[in-house]
C-alpha cells in the first residue's frame, strides 16, 4: 500500500488520468504505481517524502532504473536529475521526458549492441514507451490483455 506522500505525487501530478509516470512509462494492467527516492534513497534511510519521490511503474520504469543504476551510475543520475527537475516543477514536463527518453536510447544503444557488456536483462516491456508527442493531456486508456 502506497504511502500518503506518493499518493500525494500521483495526485499533484495527475498521474491516473495521463497514466503516466515521472519516466514516461504506462501504467499496464495489473501493474502498480511505485515510491522511488530520488534524493537520498531508501538504502541510506531516504525518507518517504514529496520533496524525495517520484512515481514510478512497478512492472517497468522502476525495476528498469535500478538496473541502469546497477550498470551505468551517470546514466542513472542522468535520469535522476531530470525527474528531480520535474518534482520540483510539480508536473511532468514533455522537455524532461524527452531527455529521460534519450538517455534511455542511449543506454539501450550503447549496452544492447555489447552482447559482451550486457550482462542483465532489458525486458522487451522496458523497450515499450508510448508516443511523446501529444501534448500531456491525455485520458487514462489501459487496454486489458
Amino acid at each position: 500500500m502506497m504511502k500518503e506522500a506518493g499518493l500525494n505525487l500521483i495526485k499533484k501530478f495527475h498521474l491516473r488520468e495521463l497514466n503516466l509516470d515521472f519516466m514516461g512509462y504506462e501504467l499496464r494492467p495489473n501493474d502498480i504505481f511505485t515510491f522511488h527516492h530520488l534524493i537520498v534513497p531508501s538504502c541510506k534511510n531516504g525518507p518517504y517524502a514529496e520533496w524525495n519521490g517520484a512515481i514510478l511503474c512497478g512492472g517497468t520504469a522502476h525495476p528498469y532504473l535500478h538496473i541502469i543504476g546497477e550498470v551505468d551510475y551517470d546514466m542513472f543520475y542522468a535520469i535522476t536529475k531530470e525527474m528531480i527537475i520535474q518534482n520540483i516543477k510539480g508536473y511532468l514536463d514533455r522537455k524532461n521526458l524527452l531527455e529521460i527518453r534519450r538517455i534511455l536510447k542511449e543506454f539501450e544503444q550503447e549496452y544492447l549492441k555489447d552482447k559482451e557488456r550486457c550482462k542483465f536483462t532489458i525486458k522487451e516491456e522496458y523497450l515499450k514507451r508510448p508516443s511523446l508527442d501529444e501534448p500531456l493531456t491525455r485520458k487514462r486508456v489501459i487496454e486489458n490483455k
